[in-house]
């Protein structure tokens, strides 16, 4: 038995443990399964733990998506495919990724592909014009946006 599982010994031990890891930072159901998992907590008193978070608020699956959308977009400048492949790895339902995904607002993602775009046409020395439009599609492309929007504003900045 490792320092960890000494340590944790007590149902009450690891639940507050399990509080003061989500209390840090907004967690998911996933992301506390994981961290259990990994304190070498048995899978039923793993159950009892989340049921408890669950009911005294500390897992909201919904507040995580929105919260985890928010960041994403405005520090990361991810789009919405990528953010929404990220929740999806993280078992996180469909409506709590929709509700999320609304908390974007059009303009300022549109604002955001732009602005992406118009950096990165500055940093590639591409001189082939369609090359370097090619280049920055696939930028932002891999960055989640929509390949339909890209395209659209990268045509729109000819």
């Amino acid at each position: 038995m490792n320092d960890v599982n000494e340590k944790l010994s007590g149902l009450k031990t690891i639940l507050h443990k399990a509080q003061e890891y989500c209390a840090y930072q907004e967690r998911c159901l996933y992301d506390v399964e994981q961290k259990l998992h990994l304190w070498g907590v048995e899978k039923e008193r793993g159950k009892k733990i989340i049921e408890q978070l669950v009911k005294e608020n500390f897992i909201d699956e919904a507040r995580y998506a929105r919260s985890y959308v928010r960041g994403k977009f405005l520090y990361n400048k991810w789009g919405k495919i990528k953010i929404t492949n990220e929740l999806r790895s993280k078992k996180i339902k469909k409506d709590a990724i929709s509700a999320g995904l609304d908390e974007i607002n059009t303009g300022d993602y549109y604002k955001t592909i732009k602005a992406l775009a118009q950096k990165k046409e500055k940093e590639i020395k591409e001189k082939d014009l369609f090359k370097k439009k090619q280049k920055v599609a696939h930028f932002l492309i891999s960055r989640g946006f929509e390949p339909s929007l890209v395209f659209e504003i990268i045509k729109a900045h000819e």
